[in-house]
């Protein structure tokens, strides 16, 4: 990239790049430190017109997400559908995201249209991070 002068890095951090959660403090260090990669290394490509963002997203219906879900549901006792009514009313959106929706923006920050910005931290989290 550096040797063709342009270019564009994507990242994934999640809304504990924003925000702390219990439980979770490796998780959200790690991405946390994914956060300050991006910014200093869309500071130091700027120069060779590299770009370098990164995608925070929230909760999104995946199979790891299912996996959580069961998970839990084990342990607790509450039903999967009320844990997942739990996690949609967590969102002021009031659902979590699908992922196709991270998809679809992953591809614009890639591409030739999105040819300014860089070092941005994008939430894609329903206002998660918001409140």
């Amino acid at each position: 990239m550096r040797k063709q002068e342009s270019g564009s890095i994507l990242l994934m951090g999640s809304d504990q790049s924003f925000v702390g959660k219990g439980s979770s403090a490796a998780y959200g260090m790690s991405k946390g430190a994914i956060a300050q990669l991006t910014k200093s290394t869309a500071i130091d490509y700027a120069p060779f017109n590299i770009r370098v963002n990164c995608i925070c997203p929230g909760t999104c219906e995946t199979g790891l997400l299912k996996k959580a879900v069961t998970g839990f549901n084990q342990l607790s006792g509450v039903s999967e559908s009320e844990i997942m009514d739990m996690l949609e009313g967590a969102q002021p959106i009031k659902r979590v995201s699908k992922p196709a929706e991270i998809a679809s923006l992953a591809c614009y920050l890639l591409s030739s249209e999105n040819s300014f910005m860089t070092g941005a931290l994008v939430p894609v989290d329903g206002g998660y991070t918001c409140q």
